[in-house]
């Protein structure tokens, strides 16, 4: 058996003619050449639109990982973008991976196109000689476009050949659409220009122009006859039916995979299969076949507005929800019913802020360059009908297990999750066939404005908790202060065993003599880990916070050991940092208790007072030792 080989394609755009086919033979090949892999990368945009919402779909083409391609396919005539794709070339060219770039000529890589003149010269002459047309315009998609120009110089050869000679007057650009090709027959018609045939560059405007003329009372073929080349549904479907050349791309396929794996040297150019039909005055149409595509127009329409009402209502339902972890259940749930057998959410793991520090982060992707971090976090995996969740890998992976999911699935689909220029992570799809991929746009935009939305609604929650740690914690040592602690005390559950209410009031000794000497940034630390010691040793039944200063005071439930207690080990550990620090001084505190049995009234104002005359007073004969000569900070 030959060696695997995995291809990266990438296109973009969605509910075109043009990617649903040529993907699908991709596909057609792969599973008829065991040893081919394919994993398509799309940003579903079909337009360059020049808004920060082409930023955040091009970055799906940030993901990928050249040491996992054996060659790369680009459908370069669908890339809006020419230097993100121009970019992916030149990435493949440096890291040593083949390239092929289907219907759109560049120097960077090898090509497979159309050779579009001669197609265009072929179907004039027959205008010419077949229909005895003698006065033929041309509508070209415009100057400068290599596509447009080369057709255009088939249309003035074949004028040539026929002793024709080419009026300027008679050439006008539609821009390749279907309204400035209209505008362009009105002004021949307004100008009296006469014409008995109009040669369009492709099918778009050749159905823009039949579309005028029956406006300008002209019929089709009778009075004009017209020609377009794409072979697209709109011109099959069309009446009457459009007279087209097109593009067998069972043949591309096959020429860029010849080339990728060096079977042919150099760039491919193939010739357009040419149909004649109503348009230009030949064989009728088959009418059954307009009703099944009319058909399959309903039914797409129709599932675009199911989906569109699905998806609206998930998003409805995810606001409902009381957190993100509910929200991201609901996501869960909906990804559950797609009829797909595996598929993949991930998300950046900085996607959901839990902590409230992580609010003054800056989370890549987030109106930030580089839209995905190191590391990707599964929301949902669904398989076959198993669905988990929860499983963190790198980025670079792309999924857990590449390898093994391609040689089950054969295709997968990378498709971006983003709202803007926010890029939240991506999807990943199993596909056996490209059918119907609106509905894949559609539930991408879904799944991006819940994520949004999930995470927004985070993020003000974990706003709404800083506000309130900011109006009851000690910035500094993230302490109670006195309002925080105040508003804790009464909600503090007792301890098991706990018998008696108890007060113990701190004080850092020297904290002047720090500021003083060695400045208050040490000032501050000697605050901190005395901060930290007292958080280490409140625990259940306790609480603890910063009056003030260098005030400190904890108070709660305990039995009748654990105060006395709690003053040893906090002169412990205390000693415990001065051994280790290495700090020009010491810390140390001055403390105070007071104890009431449970049963007894017991006034916390009275015990605070008295705990801080119990301090003051030892702290006064610590100072009085000190004097006495021992080494002091103060």
């Amino acid at each position: 058996m030959s060696e695997k080989k995995t291809v990266g394609v990438c296109y973009c755009g969605v509910t075109r003619d043009y990617q649903e086919e040529l993907c699908n033979c991709l596909l057609k090949y792969a599973n008829e050449n065991d040893n081919i892999r394919l994993l398509f990368f799309t940003s579903f945009v079909n337009d360059v639109t020049g808004s920060s919402q082409d930023v955040g779909m091009m970055r799906v083409f940030d993901l990928i990982n050249w040491d996992k391609l054996d060659g790369m396919l680009i459908l370069g005539q669908v890339m809006p973008d020419k230097p993100t794709m121009e970019k992916i070339i030149r990435a493949a060219n440096e890291n040593g991976v083949p390239c092929v770039c289907i219907d759109y000529i560049t120097d960077l890589c090898p090509c497979v196109t159309y050779h579009c003149s001669e197609t265009l010269r072929i179907m004039t002459d027959h205008l010419i000689k077949e229909h005895g047309c003698k006065k033929l315009n041309f509508l070209a998609g415009f100057k400068g476009s290599e596509y447009s120009d080369e057709r255009e110089e088939g249309f003035r050869q074949a004028l040539r050949d026929n002793g024709i000679e080419p009026e300027e007057s008679r050439i006008k650009v539609g821009w390749w659409w279907h309204e400035p090709a209209g505008d362009c027959v009105k002004q021949w018609i307004d100008e009296g220009c006469e014409f008995d045939a109009i040669v369009c560059a492709n099918d778009m405007m050749a159905i823009g122009a039949m579309a005028e003329l029956k406006r300008q009372g002209l019929r089709v073929p009778e009075d004009v006859k017209v020609t377009g080349i794409d072979m697209l549904k709109e011109g099959i479907n069309t009446s009457p039916q459009l007279s087209s050349a097109d593009f067998d791309r069972h043949k591309d396929v096959e020429a860029a995979f010849d080339i990728l794996f060096g079977r042919i040297k150099g760039s491919v150019s193939l010739h357009p299969d040419i149909y004649y039909s109503e348009s230009c005055g030949c064989k009728k149409a088959h009418r059954s076949e307009i009703n099944e595509s009319l058909r399959m127009l309903e039914d797409a329409n129709e599932r675009i507005y199911r989906d569109n009402q699905k998806y609206y209502l998930l998003e409805s339902k995810i606001i409902e929800q009381p957190n993100w972890n509910k929200a991201l259940e609901i996501i869960r749930e909906d990804s559950a019913e797609l009829w797909v057998k595996k598929l993949w959410l991930c998300v950046n793991s900085d996607l959901i802020r839990t902590k409230i520090d992580d609010l003054d982060k800056i989370q890549l992707g987030y109106n930030a360059q580089g839209g995905y971090t190191e590391y990707q976090q599964i929301i949902a995996f669904k398989n076959n009908h198993e669905m988990t969740y929860g499983q963190t890998f790198k980025t670079e992976d792309l999924i857990p297990g590449l390898d093994e999911e391609l040689d089950e699935c054969k295709a997968l689909l990378v498709f971006p999750l983003h709202i803007s220029d926010c890029s939240l992570g991506y999807g990943v799809r199993e596909i056996s066939n490209f059918w119907a991929l609106e509905k894949w746009y559609i539930y991408s935009r879904a799944v991006s404005n819940a994520l949004m939305i999930v995470r927004q609604e985070n993020d003000l929650a974990l706003s709404n908790k800083m506000l309130e740690e900011m109006y009851n914690r000690d910035s500094m040592t993230r302490l109670y202060n006195r309002r925080g602690f105040f508003k804790n005390l009464n909600s503090l559950e007792k301890a098991p065993g706990a018998n008696r209410f108890i007060v113990i009031s701190i004080d850092l000794d020297g904290l002047k003599y720090i500021n003083d000497n060695f400045g208050h940034l040490e000032g501050d630390n000697a605050l901190i880990v005395i901060a930290g010691v007292l958080t280490e040793l409140c625990g259940k039944g306790l609480i603890c916070a910063r009056f003030g200063g260098d005030e400190f005071i904890a108070a709660g439930f305990a039995d009748k050991e654990r105060g006395a207690q709690f003053e040893l080990d906090l002169q412990s550990k205390l000693s415990r940092y001065n051994e280790i620090s290495r700090k020009p001084y010491k810390i140390s505190a001055s403390t105070g208790r007071t104890e009431k049995e449970i049963s007894e009234d017991a006034d916390f104002d009275n015990m605070v007072m008295l705990a801080d005359e119990i301090m003051y007073r030892c702290k006064s004969e610590k100072k009085a030792r000190l004097f006495r000569g021992a080494p002091r900070n103060n």
